[in-house]
């Protein structure tokens, strides 16, 4: 059995991460390609030999059949787009933020239920090893009840912020395409900067892994020289008591390594996560066990989405990256930028 797929938009990401990955299956064949800028379309479907091209995501389902669909389009364009696929019953990899309203989100959980379509949100570190292990540890137990949290993910990204990807070319890799200019940071398309771009991924894992409901947020943005927020400092109340901290940045020099560290404190013990360093560690009565240090590729498996759309495509295993956490970190994004402008603390389950 082999799951048709469609991939709605050809910028940087789908043609760098999802085409290649959905090439790597024998059991997935790449059936159509959508995208309004006719270069982007025309490189994108020569580079993977996809023969169906379209300038849009209705001309495409209107004449091809698909099982399953990527969407990679800007973040205004994600709750449009993923709606039309998954009204019609097809199985959606949407790259995150899933959206960047609270209420679209909500409503595209509720479609992809009614369909009985599966709906993953593109946060790749849901499929590191160490994450699972943890959530698993954390979920038993062997921390005992969370009480305090911290998260730091400082990322290459001020130049995407400015309108000019060109600069992060030797770093990045724009093997078929490079960003539009105007993807991160027209806020119009983007709905702001570091919050829509990162945050989301940091929040996801937060939250999926430990399970926590943050309660109440209050946040701090600044943009500095650019149209859209390069860095946010949040402190966060959850449900239960816990209480933690999230700060991120989009301000490390490329060439150099990106940040992402957790920190999970509970009443038993706590638990450090270096995401790109592959290490993680359990700190408990018992002493430290130290989990095997990840390969790289392991660390930020970028081509384990659209791997997991192709096999819920075909019938097997489960959703790794479920609309449930795409809806959490919108919510979460959402009270952090209420509550940078009104200088107040918002909870984000009232949005």
């Amino acid at each position: 059995m082999s799951a048709r797929i469609a991939v709605i938009g050809c910028g940087w990401w789908s043609t760098y991460a999802h085409l290649p990955a959905l090439a790597e299956r024998p059991d997935a064949e790449v059936v159509a390609l959508a995208d309004p800028d006719p270069a982007r379309l025309a490189a994108a479907a020569g580079a993977f030999g996809v023969p169906a091209a379209f300038p849009g995501a209705a001309e495409l389902f209107d004449a091809v059949a698909a099982d399953a669909a990527v969407i990679a389009v800007p973040h205004a364009a994600h709750h449009p787009v993923a709606r039309l696929a998954l009204d019609r019953g097809v199985h959606v990899l949407l790259e995150k933020p899933m959206t960047i309203e609270p209420a679209h989100a909500r409503e595209l959980a509720g479609l992809a239920r009614s369909r009985g379509a599966e709906l993953l949100i593109g946060y790749p570190w849901h499929y590191n090893p160490h994450v699972l292990a943890l959530r698993e540890r954390i979920a038993a137990g062997a921390i005992g009840p969370v009480e305090h949290v911290s998260v730091l993910y400082a990322s290459t990204v001020r130049e995407l912020y400015r309108g000019d990807p060109e600069p992060y070319r030797d770093a990045f890799g724009y093997p078929v395409n490079a960003p539009d200019a105007r993807t991160y940071s027209d806020p119009e398309l983007s709905g702001g900067g570091q919050g829509q771009t990162q945050i989301t991924h940091a929040a996801a894992l937060l939250l999926w892994l430990t399970g926590l409901r943050p309660r109440g947020v209050a946040a701090f943005r600044a943009d500095f020289e650019l149209p859209v927020d390069l860095a946010d400092g949040v402190a966060v109340r959850f449900e239960g008591g816990a209480v933690g901290t999230l700060s991120s940045t989009g301000a490390v020099l490329a060439g150099l390594e990106e940040i992402m560290r957790l920190e999970v404190f509970g009443r038993d013990g706590h638990i450090l996560l270096d995401v790109n360093e592959g290490t993680a560690s359990v700190h408990d009565a018992t002493g430290v066990t130290e989990l095997p240090r990840l390969p790289p590729a392991q660390r930020n498996p970028e081509h384990a989405p659209a791997h997991n759309l192709v096999d819920l495509a075909n019938g097997r295993g489960h959703n790794g990256s479920p609309a449930e956490t795409g809806l959490e970190a919108v919510r979460f994004v959402a009270a952090m930028y209420r509550s940078a402008r009104e200088g107040s603390i918002v909870d984000p389950h009232t949005l």
